[in-house]
This record gives structure tokens, sequence and C-alpha cells, in this order.
């Protein structure tokens, strides 16, 4: 689907681990929250980097606050193949968008991300003071800033083929991060009761945002085992209940076999 130029473009930083399943998290969060997916984009691939039109902001940050796909989320200022293109873009995206980000009353800061590469404090430094063209007239607050500015590098998916030049450079302003953080706190290592078939706690939020759960909704699973899946629906605010023929499992009495 073609961008749309009513619609803001946004760039979402994916995670790099079951990307088969990245793309149908994010269709059905937008779905769910009243977006529908578009982009520009003809293929995904493994590439950590999409760009997407999304109708509002609040929608992009609702689509942060349940994916465990994406790591991050950008209001998409301008993109080039190399530096120059990249300026040029951020030449020509309208200042009355920037303008409330950059006012005088208000506090920023630059960060650089590179994707396959690592960059050395100078050459982050050399990049920032690049965008000196661009009307910031706030100021620099590197702890607790109002807005955060990011570049992003991508030098593509080979470690052992990085080139000198990145293939694709972007701008943006930072919306929200995703809930990579959930994996971790409801990771099967921390839990109290699990057996032999638990479910990966990454998988089971995946599949809790590919079903679009959301609060109020009733689950349920007729094979629960120890509720791996079902954790992942009342994270979200869903009722939940299952069965399974193990009775040992059902009641706590035993690990699953």
């Amino acid at each position: 689907m073609a961008l749309s130029c009513t619609l803001n473009r946004y760039l979402l930083l994916m995670a790099q681990e079951h990307l088969e399943f990245r793309l149908p998290e994010i269709k059905s969060l937008l779905s769910l929250f009243g977006g529908q997916f578009g982009s520009s984009q003809e293929t995904y691939g493994k590439s950590p980097f999409w760009i997407l039109s999304i109708p509002s902001e609040d929608i992009a940050r609702n689509l942060m606050k349940r994916t465990v796909c994406a790591k991050s989320i950008f209001e998409l200022w301008g993109h080039g193949q190399s530096p120059e293109e990249l300026y040029s873009s951020l030449k020509n995206y309208p200042v009355e968008k920037m303008v409330p980000f950059l006012h005088s009353d208000s506090t920023y800061k630059i960060k650089i991300h590179t994707f396959n590469k690592t960059l050395t404090q100078e050459e982050k430094i050399k990049r920032i003071d690049a965008l000196e063209f661009l009307p910031f007239e706030g100021k620099v607050n590197l702890k607790k800033p109002q807005h955060v500015f990011s570049v992003l590098e991508d030098y593509g998916l080979d470690p052992n083929c990085i080139p000198e030049n990145p293939h694709n450079i972007y701008f943006g302003r930072w919306i929200a991060d995703g809930q990579r953080e959930l994996i971790e706190s409801y990771s099967v290592k921390k839990r109290h009761f699990i057996g032999n078939t638990s479910m990966d706690a990454g998988l089971s939020f995946i599949m809790a945002n590919h079903g679009k759960v959301k609060e109020n909704d009733i689950v349920f699973d007729p094979f629960v085992g120890t509720g791996g899946l079902l954790i992942a629906c009342a994270h979200f605010g869903a009722y939940v209940y299952g069965t399974d023929i193990d009775y040992n499992t059902v009641h706590g009495l035993a690990y699953s076999t």
C-alpha cells in the first residue's frame, strides 16, 4: 500500500528475533487500535527499519504499549541513502511540524543509533554537529530532555561485510519504546511453576497480540498446561481460564510430563 499524504510517517526500529512474526504482530495491533497498515516499503525481510504511515501519534503510542517485536518508534523527519540526501529531506520537512518541539522553552538531546556498526564518540559528535542547520532553539539536556531526536544508520545485515557508508540514514523524533522488558519480566526462568512445554514468554505475548486480546476479553485455552499463554493475555487485562487433560498440572500438584 502506498503512503498516504494525509498520514504521518513513522520509523519502527524492530527487534531482530522471531522475524516471521513481526509483520503480523504490527498489522494486528494497528487494526486493534483503529489504524491500518500502510507502507511504501515493498518488503521487510530481516531489516530492523520499517517506515510506516500511521493516522495519529496516539495510535503509534498505543502500538508501542503492546508490541514486543518493536524496540522504538520515531516520527520520521528525514530519510536518505547518504548524508546529503538526509539533509535535503530534512530541509523539505514542514517547518510548522518541527516548531512545537524546537522552541526556546524546550530541552532536547540527539542520539546516534547504528545497526551492524559501532561508531567512535568523535564520529557521533560529527554527525550531531552536521545537523546545526535545523532550527533548534531550546537547550540541550542529556539527562532529562523533553524531546529526544535520533539519527539512525543502517549498515546492512552482514557482520562480515560492513560497508564504509550506511545503506540508509534516518532522522526522527522519538515517540515511545515497545514492551520488550515483558519478555524478561515474565521469563519462564522466573516462574515458580513450569512444565516441559511451558510457552516462551516472548511467544506468548506475540500470540496475544496476534489475537488482538484486550481488556475485558475472555480467553479460553483448552490445552492450558502451566498457563503461559494465559499469563500474557491476563497481563493485557483479559479474563482467562483453561482446561488440560493432566490433572496434576491443572491442580499444581506436580510438573507436567
